[in-house]
């Protein structure tokens, strides 16, 4: 055998190696799909609970709401920077590994409930009580929303539509509570990513003098739901149900969720998994003595309500993503912008 051929030989071998090699790791980059919080600091873990690794090591901030970038391979999330006083906070954003963590805002408000554009251009946040959005390279900042009125209505939460074309968000109504201010009621808003156009995902329901109080929406990934949390304030007393509606539609309880650990319970940060087939959220157990959040996935295919973690402390505002890179694309979020997916099973 002659030299050239023996180069092509080893230069063949090289580059198989290489590829080999290079799905072992694509491999163990997408197992962690979800991001989470326990306590101050940031960790992902498998579908499953398992595999847990620890992103953040905090000493004096608090780490919470991470939000998994399209392609998954950055995490945006919230920082506390006086963990004691939980006043100020600022959005960061991480590799997915943990490394080159990078502080996005420096205002005199807090920050919170970032959310990607499909594209990773932006982020959408809520700063002061009102919906903003950053341009991730350049640092700049576009005000969406701005108080309505004199009951100085507010905005939080948004959520960006898989499209790119509107944004979902919490609208509320600020009124004076002693020395303060309170809430009079939070309704699900929709508006396209310009701030124009803003509009209520349901009518407002008038329930005996209740107050509608609804929290954290999400699209689903084909677009045409939004998941969130439904609850009436009657005095005293507050119940709150997972729903999921469609954009000018009627909500339907995932009422599997209460039949099966009862009514006693508060449900946070609730968001879509496996493209719209299943749901991911923190829940506790008021019925238990020193409740704490824990993880919970609910299929809607086989209605079977999963708990994921079972440690002692709070773990909750978990994200998830179907990972940074893929041996076949099909079917990961950079596709997802595109095209159709399955619809849950929810209607």
């Amino acid at each position: 055998m002659n030299r050239l051929k023996i180069n092509v030989l080893l230069q063949t071998l090289m580059f198989l190696f290489a590829c080999g090699l290079l799905l072992f790791c694509v491999t163990t980059v997408v197992d962690a799909k979800i991001v989470f919080r326990i306590g101050n600091d940031l960790y992902v873990m498998n579908d499953d609970g398992s595999g847990r690794r620890r992103l953040t090591h905090n000493t004096t901030a608090k780490d919470n709401r991470p939000r998994w970038s399209p392609d998954g391979t950055q995490i945006a999330f919230t920082r506390y920077m006086d963990k004691e006083k939980a006043e100020t906070s600022e959005l960061f954003i991480i590799n997915a590994d943990g490394t080159e963590p990078q502080r996005l805002t420096h205002n005199k408000f807090s920050e919170s409930y970032p959310s990607w554009s499909p594209d990773g251009r932006y982020i959408a946040f809520q700063g002061d009580y009102e919906v903003h959005v950053i341009e991730v390279a350049t640092r700049a900042v576009t005000q969406l929303t701005f108080p309505v009125g004199e009951r100085h209505h507010g905005a939080t939460a948004p959520d960006w539509s898989p499209d790119g074309t509107q944004i979902t968000f919490e609208r509320f109504s600020r009124v004076p509570k002693g020395a303060g201010v309170g809430f009079a009621g939070k309704l699900i808003y929709v508006m396209s990513i310009d701030g124009q156009h803003q509009r209520p995902l349901q009518k407002w329901r008038i329930d005996d003098g209740a107050s509608t109080m609804q929290f954290e929406p999400r699209w689903s990934a084909d677009g045409q739901r939004i998941l969130f949390d439904d609850c009436k304030w009657h005095k005293a007393d507050m119940i709150c149900r997972l729903t999921v509606a469609r954009i000018g539609g009627t909500g339907q309880v995932i009422q599997d969720i209460y039949d099966r650990i009862g009514d006693n319970l508060l449900v946070s940060y609730a968001g879509w998994m496996h493209n719209g087939r299943a749901i991911l959220f923190g829940l506790k157990r008021l019925d238990k003595p020193n409740p704490n959040y824990d993880i919970y996935r609910y299929a809607f295919d086989t209605r079977s309500l999963k708990r994921i973690t079972h440690e002692p402390g709070n773990e909750g505002h978990p994200d998830w993503t179907e990972g940074a890179l893929s041996v076949s694309p099909h079917g990961k979020l950079t596709t997802l912008w595109g095209e159709i997916k399955q619809p849950a099973h929810a209607d």
